[in-house]
């Protein structure tokens, strides 16, 4: 192949397979049939093959169309990303960002975060997605979310994504202030509370799980299973419930002088990392707010 399909006979044979029909497609982009038809010749005399097969059926791509279609379409989708970014660059005031991240990141850093990153982006778009990674994964390679912070534990899905490392976040258990277990020092000494535990089963809640095993039983009372903090929260205030959190958000809601957290410090590190598509690099702006 000595040179490379033109951009504009990338987009009419995108049109083509959308329209289902060089009809259609001559349509859609005001354009004549001879002129959508000349521009599809060419890209097949580019490629030295041929994408469209013409029948009483309509038409059909070959397997070569198939397998240009699916890299053209990544091709077209990656250019619009760049001219996007460029524009952000230039304006450096705009463009939006998509983050998916648990309630940890929602309760600690974020308002500084989100205060840093307004500073460098007055204008831009920022949604946040609160949920666990197995909420947010479906959404991340779907392309709904510019990148996704969570804990990952053995074998987890990844070869499709980066993953770099952010922190390490020891975890505890909280109750409320005047709990009959309050002054609970070991495991042992739980084996009659009530639980509010989180709903997954991914990440580091395995590994929670195995902790749990050094209460003999288990549990007296099958727990309660929620990832809503609030609902979590009313569960502990309001119903003597013990619940499982980081230590950095042991007094959420400045509810510093209602919660206290138990001095046993037998339970696991939880190791956070950053999640993006190997696919498509993030944006200048959502770099950024990483970076932050």
């Amino acid at each position: 192949m000595r040179y490379l399909p033109k951009l504009q006979q990338l987009k009419v044979f995108q049109q083509v397979i959308r329209s289902g029909s060089i009809r259609g497609a001559a349509r859609a982009m005001n354009q004549s049939q001879p002129a959508v038809s000349r521009t599809l010749r060419e890209l097949e005399h580019t490629l030295d093959t041929q994408l469209i097969v013409r029948g009483n059926q309509g038409m059909a791509l070959t397997e070569t169309g198939r397998a240009f279609a699916q890299r053209m379409q990544f091709i077209l989708e990656e250019l619009e990303r760049a001219a996007e970014e460029i524009q952000q660059i230039n304006q450096y005031s705009q463009g939006s960002v998509a983050i998916g991240f648990s309630s940890l990141l929602a309760l600690t850093v974020f308002p500084a975060l989100n205060e840093g990153f307004k500073t460098q982006f007055p204008q831009s778009k920022l949604l946040i997605k609160e949920g666990q990674l197995s909420v947010l994964l479906p959404a991340l390679r779907e392309g709904r979310l510019d990148f996704a912070v969570g804990t990952v534990g053995p074998g987890f899905p990844l070869e499709d994504l980066v993953r770099e490392p952010l922190f390490s976040a020891p975890f505890g258990i909280i109750a409320r202030r005047g709990h009959p277990l309050a002054h609970a020092t070991s495991l042992e000494e739980l084996h009659e509370a009530r639980w509010v535990l989180p709903e997954t089963d991914m990440g580091y809640y395995p590994q929670l799980q195995l902790s749990m095993g050094g209460l003999h039983p288990p549990f007296a009372e099958t727990p309660v299973r929620t990832d809503s903090v609030v609902c979590g929260l009313n569960m502990v205030l309001q119903s003597d419930y013990l619940t499982i959190v980081a230590r950095a958000m042991r007094a959420p809601f400045g509810l510093q002088d209602k919660l206290c957290l138990l001095n046993i410090d037998t339970l696991p590190q939880a190791e956070y990392c950053v999640l993006y598509s190997q696919k498509s690099p993030l944006t200048f702006a959502a770099r950024r707010f990483l970076d932050l």
